[in-house]
């Protein structure tokens, strides 16, 4: 007994020593962490303990799918540590790999396929489910109560609505000045800011300056977004409480409250507060409809719900279509068995959404998507090229010079955005839409002998949506009414009336939230879905993962944590999604143990 007990000391001691010799290699290796005592230790001593929790649980590893879901999150995790360390947001040039490098990638590895066992094991721990999991719940969610959605909604605009009073009468960016101006007429609609949207935002503005004020228009559009985001996001938190333990909604219900930037968020006059809002509502009806209950997606009410939401928030933002096609695919392939309706359902949605943007918008309005909005990291990796002194051919210089001339690339340039060169005043936008297939060619002839170029500036083009703790706070929040010819301005009340500088003070505390460390989020619940065989469970999730691939596919800058908002929004929910997976049976039985113990 003395023998194993000195054995047993001796392996903690020495796994203790292996977990901060591995936080001192992690720490050593960030460039912009410093070798804290505390923090070292603290990180440490969580390696110990991951790899002593994982050791008291060797059998699932038993498991082909857990072995097969951690090497991959493991190998992902090291690729992006490391070749995100090659990048750097103040600087323009991707460093060149050594072979240390491939120290880094073990070590990454390692903590990759630590962090996806210690977490997929934690949440399905028996003890664990009887802590957070919702005593005598419905499986199927059971029914609205709208007091508790009253109640959350209420205090949602009772914390959001002195971040109104400091701003009054709201926020205005630029973007939000152009839809103004199309629908006063000062400029020509473009769907490039989505018709639907324009009118809502413009129209309050319109309404407000008819009742003699157009600063009433900004107040009634601040008025309106903010009770519409209260009320959307105090059904979610109703919508958590009937599903897990009410504490997971209480921590919901403080990260809305406290994080000022949700109150900011609940005013701003932008597209992407409502638009990810109705993501949400999706996922959650998706959850409900489709997942838990199957046959309910059936009906014919849900199925128009369905083809509803999926129109406006493809209105709301143009990149709502792809998501909208991409869950009618799955979708499709969940009921291939009973295919006529669903399939039905989502080619008459996408028709309506074709129309509305198409033949619509350019009949009324003489609006069209601009072709420029679509192309932004090809035209950024064709740019990278010529700054680089690339190979091109002759045909390659000569479209590349008709579009803007050569000498100006340099001049407007920007790895991380690509709104200086399309909006400059050298680039030729309308040769561009006149030779959209020659664009394309030369992007494929450019990239057959810059191959490399290309796939650095992707990498720093969409830096800010793989990277963790990669971005800046490039379009995190606004504050103020942008520039306008229709007297639209802030009161300022506290500096108005109390001399005191609230706006000031206000700016300094907004905490920003990487968006990469979302996206990973997501990425382990889609992963962890999979590896416990509950693959349609991620079904609710593709809306957040659909959305970020239309930034990993067509971005114009790498960073802006406005447009992945929905998963700000969906905190919450991912955090807490593997507590929404139904266990196994061995799971199961586990569980009823340490009830009974």
């Amino acid at each position: 007994m003395g023998n194993r007990k000195r054995l047993n000391a001796n392996q903690d001691i020495f796994l203790l020593i292996l977990g901060i010799a591995w936080a001192n290699l992690i720490f050593f290796h960030q460039e912009n962490w410093k070798m804290d005592p505390w923090k070292v230790g603290i990180i440490g001593l969580g390696i110990y303990f991951c790899i002593k929790w994982l050791g008291a649980r060797r059998e699932v590893l038993k498991d082909s799918r857990m072995r097969a879901g951690s090497i991959f999150f493991g190998l992902l995790f090291a690729a992006m540590v490391v070749v995100g360390e090659k990048i750097h947001a103040g600087d323009w040039e991707f460093q060149m790999f050594s072979a240390g490098d491939i120290v880094w990638l073990i070590v990454y590895f390692g903590t990759g396929m630590l962090l996806f066992l210690t977490l997929s094991t934690f949440f399905f721990d028996g003890r664990m489910r009887n802590l957070m999991e919702r005593t005598g719940k419905d499986e199927k969610g059971g029914t609205c109560r709208k007091g508790n959605w009253l109640l959350y909604s209420i205090v949602f605009m009772l914390f959001w609505t002195p971040v109104l009073f400091i701003y009054y009468p709201g926020i205005v960016p630029e973007d939000a000045t152009v839809s103004i101006a199309m629908v006063l007429g000062d400029l020509p609609w473009d769907n490039h800011f989505p018709v639907f949207y324009s009118l809502l935002a413009g129209g309050s503005v319109w309404l407000g300056r008819a009742l003699g004020n157009p600063n009433l228009g900004v107040l009634l559009y601040s008025l309106l977004q903010l009770v519409s985001m209260a009320f959307l996001l105090g059904y979610f938190l109703e919508w958590m409480q009937r599903r897990i333990h009410r504490f997971c909604t209480y921590f919901a219900l403080a990260f809305f409250c406290t994080i000022p930037v949700f109150g900011n968020y609940a005013i701003v006059m932008w597209k992407d507060p409502w638009y990810s809002g109705l993501l949400l509502l999706l996922g959650m009806f998706l959850y409900d409809k489709a997942v838990l209950d199957r046959e309910a997606f059936l009906k014919r009410k849900n199925l128009v719900l369905y083809g509803v939401l999926g129109v406006l928030i493809s209105l709301m933002r143009n990149n709502g279509i792809y998501i909208m096609i991409l869950i009618s695919v799955v979708l499709v392939y969940m009921y291939r068995k009973r295919v006529k309706r669903v399939a039905l359902t989502c080619a008459v949605t996408i028709l309506c959404i074709c129309t509305i943007t198409g033949p619509v918008y350019k009949g009324v309005f003489s609006a069209e998507n601009e072709f420029v909005e679509s192309i932004g990291i090809p035209l950024q990796q064709m740019v990278r090229v010529v700054i680089k002194d690339g190979n091109m051919t002759k045909e390659d210089k000569e479209f590349l010079n008709h579009l803007m001339p050569m000498e100006k690339y340099q001049e407007y340039y920007n790895p991380f955005l690509v709104d200086p060169v399309k909006w400059a005043p050298e680039f030729h936008t309308d040769y561009l839409n006149a030779h959209k297939a020659a664009f394309f060619q030369t992007w494929f002839s450019l990239l057959k002998s810059n191959f490399g170029i290309y796939v650095e500036q992707y990498l720093m083009g969409t830096y800010g949506f793989w990277h963790i703790g990669g971005d800046t706070p490039y379009e995190f929040v606004k504050t103020q009414i942008a520039a306008n010819d229709w007297w639209l301005y802030q009161i300022a009340p506290f500096e108005s009336y109390f001399n005191y500088a609230m706006q000031e003070k206000m700016s300094g505390k907004y905490d920003f939230m990487a968006s990469g460390l979302l996206v990973w989020i997501a990425l382990y619940d889609v992963l962890l879905c999979w590896v416990k065989r509950k693959s349609r469970y991620i079904l609710p999730l593709l809306i957040m993962v659909g959305n970020w691939l239309t930034l990993m596919i067509a971005t114009p800058t790498a960073f802006g944590l406005r447009y992945i908002f929905i998963m700000m929004l969906g905190v919450p929910l991912l955090v807490f999604y593997p507590l929404l997976l139904p266990p196994s049976e061995e799971e199961a039985t586990s569980r009823k143990k340490h009830i009974s113990m």
